[in-house]
């Protein structure tokens, strides 16, 4: 079969991306990428846009990486002993670092092509490195959440699904979108463009239930340097497998991608986001059970916020994306805690006019 709209000059542009592919890899990939492209303008989109945004997401990965690299962090004192540093990356997910007297645990790893830049900006920060780390606990299997798995001195602790994901190469497991063409060649794009470093072991949560937050079974618990997490298994709404973690003492509540801030989101956070939504029409898996999920957790939280409160306490929402916020009387999300922007060196010219031009071709779809 030959290629239609994958042309040679496209290959060239993101031949660079695929150093872990080797030809017939790369050959494979071209062909089910011309499928894709074939399939979404059949939905009446562009080719040539819809090949441009898939070439975006190595640019703008790569073009935020090394010197350009930056974070906007929180830095939230929990205790004499535990801190929660909450970084914002430029694309892809929220890592949430707790540091303690014992070492640290992380609620997700972020992509794997900014492994290097995390070791300079925690350094840099004064945390140090990866080398302490001793829980990695992932939220599901999207490769902004659990890229630099693989990098870490500890197995992740996942659902069983998510490990089914990350093995079987593509997010559409349990989809109830039919779109089973268009999510495997967009994990394979993602996977691949931000060096996702796929981990050699895992440690499995439990699945039985054990009791039950709201509509949410609570399957596991981790104990960690005083800290309690309750894993709570959420419907499946984004990604198959996907969890929560919520710790009732110091009132933490890790929502994954169920709730994101996206007030605080930067424009051009907000473009890369919107780029799921492009290629597979949508970033849930089943978008109606993920309408849910964010209403019932919501409410969840308000509940919990509410107890907390009585004494002294906040409830935190730690959102997959976004800043670490409160509830408002109103019951919106408001930032909690001052955000810090950390940065290695301003972005260049060059780079502005690049988001730009993504910006142009891709916002006034989606945002």
């Amino acid at each position: 079969m030959s290629a239609k709209y994958v042309t040679t000059s496209f290959q060239k542009k993101v031949t660079p991306y695929l150093t872990t592919f080797n030809d017939a890899e790369k050959k494979q990939f071209y062909l089910d990428a011309d499928e894709a492209v074939k399939e979404l303008v059949s939905m009446g989109k562009d080719p040539k846009q819809v090949l441009w945004v898939m070439q975006s997401i190595g640019l703008y990965l790569y073009g935020n990486a090394g010197k350009n690299f930056y974070v906007d962090y929180q830095k939230i004192v929990l205790s004499d002993t535990c801190v929660l540093w909450s970084m914002q990356p430029p694309g892809g997910g929220c890592i949430h670092l707790f540091q303690t007297p014992e070492g640290k645990l992380l609620i997700d790893a972020g992509y794997g092509v900014n492994y290097d830049d995390w070791l300079k900006t925690l350094a840099d920060l004064g945390l140090g490195d990866f080398s302490d780390v001793k829980y990695v606990l992932c939220t599901h299997g999207d490769a902004d959440h659990v890229g630099m798995t693989g990098h870490m001195p500890v197995p992740p602790f996942v659902h069983p699904t998510t490990k089914e994901i990350l093995e079987n190469g593509s997010r559409s497991f349990a989809s109830t979108n039919d779109l089973v063409l268009l999510e495997h060649v967009y994990t394979t794009t993602v996977n691949t463009f931000s060096q996702l470093a796929f981990p050699k072991e895992y440690i499995l949560s439990k699945t039985d239930p054990l009791r039950m937050r709201g509509i949410f079974p609570v399957i596991d618990e981790i104990r960690f340097a005083g800290l309690r997490f309750e894993v709570w298994e959420s419907l499946g709404g984004h990604l198959a497998g996907q969890l929560f973690f919520y710790e009732p003492e110091v009132g933490l509540l890790f929502t994954s991608d169920a709730v994101l801030n996206f007030a605080t989101l930067t424009p051009w956070r907000l473009v890369y986001g919107s780029i799921p939504d492009y290629l597979i029409t949508t970033v849930n898996i089943n978008s109606e059970i993920g309408r849910y999920e964010r209403t019932e957790l919501m409410k969840l939280a308000g509940e919990l916020d509410a107890e907390l409160r009585k004494k002294g306490q906040r409830l935190r929402l730690c959102c997959g994306h976004g800043a670490v916020s409160v509830l408002d009387e109103a019951g919106r999300l408001s930032v909690s805690d001052p955000v810090i922007h950390y940065s290695r060196r301003r972005h260049t010219e060059r780079l502005h006019d690049l988001f730009t031009k993504v910006s142009w071709r891709i916002k006034r779809r989606f945002i």
